[in-house]
């Protein structure tokens, strides 16, 4: 008996058709399936379940880019690519058939199902569930709790398409995006908002069921001394923007 406990390399599982780079670092209790490709200077947490299929058929291959860091006990199913740049949260699940794009943020306990589509910098924050066939555009970002749905009325199967949220989206704390609901560029849906209808460009949504406010460039709040106009929301990172103005 080891006293010291089992090493690094007894406590883990990587097989023998995993293809891992040297710079990956796989922590003891992850197990890596067939079929996994791991690129340069990722981070495996311990628990971590790559590659592992629920159901007997031909998933393809589970792609991770380089310098990913995916969190403890997160499960990436067979068929799953997740870009560069990517942070994966503790106990994440990312089910078969879903792309993540470069620099996304998925985080802790979220799910995303079958067949999702998430863009470049797309930010999850804890526990959102994304359902099968949804398309996050580039930017958007999910508050925790927000739900996307893809059958209203479980277990039918009659819709079976999911959500778009579009460009630089924001979606508000437990919120409730119904099936083919698509988003606008730039919208925002208030916290626990339930919608089932498309919204418009710049357009703020809230209520349940959501009805639209007003264009999110007139939205002003006090910041420490001044009046601003926070919104757009990426205004924040251009040097030089005058937010006591509004975009219009």
């Amino acid at each position: 008996m080891n006293p010291a406990g089992p090493s690094p390399e007894m406590s883990r599982h990587i097989s023998p058709d995993a293809v891992v780079h040297p710079t990956a670092h796989i922590y003891p209790g992850a197990w890596i399936g067939g079929g996994v490709e791991i690129g340069a200077g990722c981070s495996v947490g311990p628990g971590t379940v790559l590659g592992f299929a629920r159901l007997d058929e031909p998933c393809g291959h589970t792609i991770i880019g380089e310098n990913v860091h995916l969190g403890p006990h997160v499960c990436v199913e067979p068929g799953a690519i997740i870009e560069p740049e990517v942070r994966v949260g503790f106990s994440a699940c990312i089910r078969t058939g879903t792309r993540i794009g470069r620099g996304a943020h998925v985080g802790e306990r979220c799910v995303l199902m079958g067949n999702c589509n998430v863009g470049e910098c797309v930010v999850l924050l804890a526990e959102v569930h994304v359902c099968e066939h949804a398309e996050l555009l580039a930017h958007c970002q999910l508050m925790t709790g927000v739900i996307l749905i893809n059958d209203p009325y479980p277990p039918t199967g009659l819709t079976v398409h999911g959500p778009t949220i579009g460009e630089c989206a924001i979606v508000g704390v437990n919120s409730v995006i119904w099936p083919g609901v698509k988003l606008g560029y730039h919208s925002m849906v208030g916290s626990m908002s339930e919608v089932k209808h498309d919204v418009a460009d710049y357009t703020l949504v809230r209520g349940c069921p959501a009805k639209p406010i007003c264009d999110v460039r007139k939205i002003r709040m006090k910041l420490r001394d001044k009046w601003v106009y926070p919104y757009p929301w990426m205004r924040h990172g251009i040097p030089d923007e005058d937010l006591t103005k509004p975009a219009l």
